[in-house]
């Protein structure tokens, strides 16, 4: 009994760090990093929009600095890392690894980080959408992107998550009175709708765009991951990482354009 204990106290100290270096490893089968990249490009764009719309071009070197130190790639990163670790057992990290390690697996991380990145570019994002447009819904190709998307739900999901970013943003702006929270919800829940077909067009495009080199038999197999219980609670811990994280950087990008404008009333 006593040398069982002994045993149980080594794995258990054991466990905290063979569970970190797993998220690693993932992290890293995932292109996490090269993730972050992408999305600091995004935000650099985001903060001249906001720059443009709301300062007047005025945010200077100071509102620039401020969304610099926002967008934090390790800080970023942390929130989805934190997220597996919550939402994932052990086999299904295990299992996850197996999938993104393999040669199918780093093939779609990377067409979907090129994808990611070209759509930055307006130019080939309308490109994109022109090409979901004009194909044929009763394609096997379409049908294998539109079985994805429902098995992972990604349209309702980022249409919840984009409501809520921006609900953070508003708050980061400070928006104090309970009747201004009232009508700030009312406002983004009348959006859905458009939010909903918006966000649908942009994922056909964008999985259009990036699974175009995968054949039907890579993308069957892709669906069928996504359909198991790791899958899905891979699934589920990237948009409770990524959730957390755009709705942090929104309230603190809220806070940051509030401290611009009320300097600009000094």
């Amino acid at each position: 009994m006593q040398r069982f204990a002994q045993v149980l106290v080594l794995v258990l100290l054991a466990s905290p760090a063979l569970a970190n270096e797993k998220i690693d490893r993932l992290a890293q089968a995932m292109h996490l990093p090269d993730v972050m990249e992408i999305l600091i490009q995004e935000g650099q764009e985001h903060r001249k929009n906001l720059d443009e719309t709301m300062l007047s071009n005025t945010g200077g070197a100071l509102f620039e600095a401020q969304v610099n130190d926002i967008y934090d790639p390790m800080w970023m990163q942390d929130h989805l890392t934190e997220a597996f670790e919550t939402g994932m057992s052990d086999a299904q990290l295990d299992q996850a690894i197996v999938f993104f390690e393999s040669d199918l697996g780093q093939t779609i991380v990377t067409l979907e980080n090129s994808a990611r990145q070209a759509m930055s570019d307006p130019t080939i994002e309308d490109m994109a959408r022109d090409a979901f447009e004009e194909t044929a819904r009763t394609t096997t190709r379409f049908a294998l992107v539109e079985e994805y998307i429902e098995a992972n739900n990604l349209v309702e999901k980022n249409v919840q998550g984009s409501l809520t970013s921006d609900y953070n943003f508003f708050r980061g702006l400070d928006v104090d009175s309970r009747a201004d929270t009232q009508d700030l919800l009312a406002e983004l829940l009348s959006q859905k709708d458009s939010r909903t077909a918006d966000t649908e067009a942009w994922l056909y495009a964008f999985l259009l765009l990036a699974y175009r080199p995968l054949d039907e038999a890579q993308m069957r197999e892709n669906i069928a991951f996504s359909r198991t219980e790791t899958g899905q609670a891979l699934n589920d811990a990237l948009f409770d990482g990524f959730d957390r994280m755009f709705n942090d950087i929104s309230y603190q990008l809220g806070q940051a354009v509030a401290r611009a404008l009320r300097a600009s009333d000094l």
